[in-house]
Parts: structure tokens; C-alpha cells; sequence
């Protein structure tokens, strides 16, 4: 992946944490002003993220209306020197056909607890959540900055570069 200004070994953090992270936090704007949602999400080799919602929820209406997010994935920590994480800014579009059929197999491949609900309903809620997952609006944010946090490097240390290539489909290279 070629970026401005990161370095391998930066990448390569900000790779693991959304490896090991399931949940991010999506920053909206819109008329009613400033919201936060936390949604499962799937990375792909580019940084791209991927996670499934409703368009009508109000982060939904907000990104129909700017199609641009921010979003922060850290672990819970207890101290202040174990905060590491990752925010990006970026645009955010609504995938369809194959893009977002292979965007639900990365999501699914991250969630396999999902998989197996999705592809083997047991119960009438689980059929319920299936069928939701089958219509819902499945996004993609094409980060335009990104930024690693890392308080055990240091009070406030960051790293911060601009990617330069987004894959439009995600898996791993």
C-alpha cells in the first residue's frame, strides 16, 4: 500500500489495532447536528473500512447527506499510558453488486458468529437479523487521514499520514 509519510512499522500498528478491534466509533454531522454510533466494522489492506446499518438511522441520514465520517477504534483500557488507537477521517459511500458482496464476505470472514447466523438462521430472531443483514446498507469509508495514538510511546504520541491508494474491494493483498 503506498502512503505519504508512514512508516512500515506504523502501517503495520495501525493494521494490527483494526485487526484486533471489532467496533468503532462513526463520527456524523447533519442538520441535527453532531452523532456518534458504534458499529462492527472489517479493514482491508488499504485501510478502507467497511460496516453494515441502516441508511435510516441518524448516522445513516447524515452520511447520505455529507458522505463524510470520522471514526476512532481503541481497546478499553483503565490507564492512561494503555491508550492506543486509531482515528480517521474520510468520505463514505454505500456499496452495491459485487463491491458490496465482497465487502460482506471480508465482514463476515472478521465475524463468523455472523456468518453462521447469516447462512444458518436457528431461531425466528436469528432469521430476522439475517434477513436484515441481506437488505441493509453496507458502507465503505475510504480514509483520507489517519492518525495512531500510542500513549505508551509517550503522553499524546502520534503518528499521522494520509493514505494514497484505496483498494475498492476488500480482502487482504
Amino acid at each position: 500500500m503506498a502512503t505519504n509519510d508512514s512508516k512500515p512499522q506504523t502501517l503495520a500498528a495501525v493494521h494490527a489495532l483494526l485487526d484486533a478491534q471489532n467496533t468503532l466509533t462513526l463520527a456524523t454531522s447533519g442538520d441535527d447536528g453532531p452523532w456518534a454510533a458504534a458499529v462492527f466494522f472489517a479493514s482491508d489492506a488499504s485501510l478502507n473500512l467497511y460496516f453494515v446499518s441502516d441508511a435510516r438511522t441518524r448516522h445513516g441520514r447524515n452520511l447520505a447527506g455529507s458522505g463524510r465520517a470520522a471514526v476512532a477504534v481503541h481497546a478499553d483500557c483503565d490507564h492512561w499510558g494503555d491508550i492506543r488507537g486509531v482515528q480517521m477521517e474520510g468520505t463514505v459511500t454505500i456499496l452495491e453488486g459485487d463491491h458490496r458482496a465482497a465487502a460482506l464476505d471480508a465482514y463476515l470472514d472478521k465475524f463468523p458468529q455472523i456468518r453462521r447466523l447469516y447462512e444458518q438462521p436457528t431461531s425466528d430472531n436469528e432469521r430476522t437479523i439475517a434477513e436484515r443483514l441481506r437488505i441493509a446498507s453496507l458502507y465503505r469509508l475510504a480514509p483520507e487521514q489517519v492518525r495512531m495514538i500510542d500513549n505508551s510511546r509517550g503522553f499524546g504520541f502520534k503518528e499521522e499520514f494520509r493514505p494514497t491508494n484505496h483498494i475498492q474491494q476488500p480482502g487482504r493483498e
